[in-house]
């Protein structure tokens, strides 16, 4: 048995290396998994476009670019799991619902989400510079508003941006900065720099330097809120975890750099591939395609 719990997302490695050499079935075990790479192998393998040996060397892949994450499963010991270790992982993996591709577990039991109107009762109010901010609670949380008016409130609506449920902080915008429509042209850039990003995941094919530095203040948005459709693109994004986003911009970065030719990035690139949470830039990134090219 696994000197310590498994982690999620090495039962779901397990799982897919039984499939991959016909141990388990598809259904109960691989569409139950959050991973958009081990999806993608075992789809691979099940329609016939990819053999169980080529997908036992994407595994392999798979596992050498992780090596740092994973401790209970090593690319010297995946194919040579002890039963209990792969029972425990199919015991992890069938205790879940049935997922669509792309979709993650609800982990959270919170009463709110982003984008929501809610309305809340103001405790209190503090003038800080320009803005007053409104504090109030709700549902156990702290709601948190701020506006230049400097009216004296009872109760304020908005919709809230984001929340912190460490602190149960819920922060609310009472105008619509921030989630207003992307601009048409805007929609078309964004389009053709995903399609880059993506091929750059499927061919090593690197961006040009044009769409590099796109994707560079896409997550400058992200980070910053500072443009009036941040939240849309968040949205579009499938709302992405602020530290994923901080890792991806380390490697928009690095492309930024290998688009005007820099080696040492490039070689960077292709050997930092398991710090920046791959499986969910390239979901943000379909997300974002799909929705750049809604009609």
């Amino acid at each position: 048995m696994a000197k310590r719990p498994l982690t999620p997302r090495e039962s779901e490695l397990i799982a897919t290396a039984l499939f991959v050499v016909g141990s388990v079935p598809y259904s109960g075990h691989i569409d139950r998994l959050e991973s958009l790479t081990l999806r993608d192998i075992a789809d691979d393998y099940l329609n016939g476009t990819a053999t169980s040996a080529d997908a036992i060397d994407a595994l392999d892949q798979y596992i050498y670019v992780r090596r740092h994450r994973f401790k209970n499963v090593t690319p010297h010991n995946l194919w040579t799991l002890d039963d209990r270790t792969e029972q425990e992982a199919l015991r992890h993996i069938s205790k879940r619902p049935e997922l669509k591709k792309g979709q993650t577990l609800n982990k959270r039991n919170q009463p709110f989400q982003a984008g929501q109107e809610i309305e809340f009762k103001v405790d209190k109010h503090v003038d800080r510079g320009q803005f007053r901010i409104y504090i109030g609670k709700l549902q156990g949380y702290t709601c948190k508003a701020q506006s230049k008016e400097r009216e004296k409130l009872k109760s304020l609506s908005g919709w809230i941006t984001h929340i912190d449920p460490k602190d149960r902080l819920v922060f609310v915008n009472v105008t619509d900065f921030g989630r207003m429509p992307i601009e048409p042209a805007m929609k078309q850039e964004l389009e053709s720099m995903s399609a880059s990003m993506l091929g750059w995941f499927a061919t090593a094919t690197i961006p040009s330097e044009e769409e590099a530095l796109l994707a560079k203040r896409m997550i400058a948005t992200l980070q910053r809120r500072d443009q009036p459709y941040w939240f849309t693109l968040t949205t579009a994004l499938n709302h992405p975890r602020p530290e994923h986003v901080k890792r991806w911009g380390t490697v928009v970065n690095l492309l930024v750099k290998a688009s005007n030719g820099d080696q040492k990035a490039i070689q960077t690139l292709e050997t930092q591939e398991d710090k920046y949470f791959k499986d969910a830039f390239i979901r943000a990134l379909r997300a974002l395609h799909q929705e750049m090219t809604k009609q």
